[in-house]
């Protein structure tokens, strides 16, 4: 495939990503008014059960993990839907990043737009441990880009991801659902701005 048809194809993709699941992240959130402080009060404490949760499940599958998150400078766990339509891939998710040093969450989102063979709807928790400030900062500062999950390497059934950066180790613990999948896309981490 020539490289116009393929940047056509990667933004479809991202269109068809942005719109088809109902996480309300996607382009038509623009269009939606914005939430009352009650609101994001709300969805702020949804996160943090979330992310409490997601801790919660890596425990029981990687006691050993709970050392790592502790010392680490700094973590983040997003919540993660992900459909996979035969050659068409979207994932849309919500977390929070807790700065260990300084106990503030930031509170963020995560998208995808991907294609490959696969077939399956699945909702995963990805925990993020930085393993150095820095690691952190980018992963914040450049909207998350190069944490994304599918270019790294899944070894085992104790929820690890082996990530491209040495910095950050990543797991991916599955709620529910499943998915048979061999895919390629980019995700985007990114601070949420309507819960700054």
């Amino acid at each position: 495939m020539n490289p116009i048809r393929m940047n056509r194809l990667f933004r479809l993709l991202v269109l068809l990503a942005s719109v088809s699941l109902p996480a309300g992240q996607g382009a038509l959130a623009a269009d939606a008014p914005k939430m009352s402080a009650a609101e994001k009060e709300a969805e702020r404490a949804a996160r943090l059960k979330l992310a409490a949760e997601g801790l919660e499940k890596l425990y029981a599958v990687q006691p050993d993990a709970r050392a790592a998150v502790e010392k680490a400078p700094g973590y983040a766990v997003f919540d993660i839907s992900a459909i996979y339509a035969l050659l068409l891939v979207g994932q849309k998710g919500k977390g929070v990043l807790f700065n260990n040093a300084t106990k503030k969450p930031t509170f963020m989102l995560s998208s995808r737009a991907g294609t490959g063979p696969g077939v399956g709807k699945q909702r995963v928790f990805q925990i993020f441990v930085f393993k150095s400030k820095g690691a952190m900062d980018q992963f914040v500062l450049a909207g998350g880009l190069g944490g994304d999950v599918s270019g790294s390497v899944s070894t085992g059934t104790d929820g690890m991801v082996r990530s491209f950066n040495p910095q950050i180790d990543i797991y991916q613990i599955p709620v529910s659902g499943m998915a048979v999948q061999a895919s390629w896309g980019g995700t985007v981490y990114k601070v949420d701005s309507d819960l700054k």
